[in-house]
């Protein structure tokens, strides 16, 4: 039994013309991508990038704001009016107040 290659027969003229049209096939491919590999982000992802940096940062935390929030809930003043809470952050939100 004789066992013989991949590609029996072969023209070694033919195999070199294969190589030579795929190694220019492969520049011109390159030097196409070099030139044109770019991507864009769209607005929408990168109002989410924002909103995810955002809300990995730590948040600073005011001791002052504690101690005043904690002596209002002691003292039964925080939340005690539920309708002149909603119109304070309404109007917060509205005036972009932090």
């Amino acid at each position: 039994m004789k066992i013989e290659g991949n590609r029996p027969n072969v023209d070694a003229s033919l195999a070199a013309q294969d190589t030579a049209r795929i190694g220019g096939n492969q520049g011109k491919e390159q030097s196409t991508r070099a030139a044109g590999d770019a991507f864009t982000v769209s607005p929408e992802l990168a109002l989410a990038n924002k909103a995810i940096d955002s809300a990995s940062e730590p948040m600073a935390i005011r001791p002052e704001a504690v101690a005043r929030g904690r002596a209002l809930l002691d003292g039964g003043r925080l939340g005690s009016d539920a309708q002149a809470l909603a119109d304070v952050l309404i109007t917060r939100m509205l005036n972009h107040e932090d």
